[in-house]
């Protein structure tokens, strides 16, 4: 009898345990048992830029990431419920800009490809050595921008992380979300 009594009690404490880690609100990104709260990019502070390659765009633009080359410039931005960003370089201006934007994924649309997805994805080059890849997520961006030069970036501001894409000495991997939302990132990548 005690063996019954014992096996029922640890069944119920198991039952508990179960149905306590499922307290119905999903199991994405955004749920409290990830310990993060994704922040939408849209409640990110927005950052002032000089020479701003978006002032003429209609709509409000909330500008969320710079990050500085030796010859150029990353910018990242929000715009309604999509994301974007613009490559400039400052050495030749002649060389084609890369510029690309992709709304927010709706329903079961996009992958998985980091945490706090799910995101759209969207490439483009702009030049024989430069091109850029976006994944583009309510909550964060991950960018993939290869300069044609090896060398990490210079000075980066708002909220973002940069990394060197490794064995790709001229790629570097932008992350743009919240503090909590990077490290999510960051730490759920495998390479």
């Amino acid at each position: 009898m005690a063996r019954i009594e014992k096996a029922l009690v640890v069944g119920a404490a198991l039952l508990l345990v179960i149905v306590g880690c499922d307290d119905g609100a999903g199991s994405g990104a955004d749920s409290p048992s990830s310990g993060v709260q994704n922040k939408p990019l849209s409640d990110l502070e927005s950052i002032s830029i000089a020479d701003d390659p978006l002032a003429d765009t209609d709509g409000p633009v909330r500008i969320v990431s710079e990050v500085q080359y030796a010859h150029g410039r990353l910018i990242a931005y929000v715009k309604n419920e999509s994301c974007g960003i613009v490559a400039i370089s400052t050495q030749d201006s002649k060389e084609e800009k890369i510029d690309l934007a992709s709304e927010w994924p709706r329903g079961d649309e996009g992958s998985n490809t980091y945490p706090a997805g799910p995101y759209n994805s969207v490439s483009g080059a702009g030049g024989p050595k430069t091109w850029a890849s976006m994944l583009c997520g309510k909550s964060a961006m991950v960018i993939e921008y290869a300069t044609g030069q090896a060398g990490a970036p210079g000075q980066s501001r708002g909220q973002t992380a940069v990394t060197q894409v490794p064995g790709q000495p001229t790629t570097s991997r932008i992350i743009v979300g919240a503090p909590g939302t990077r490290d999510q990132i960051q730490q759920g990548h495998t390479g």
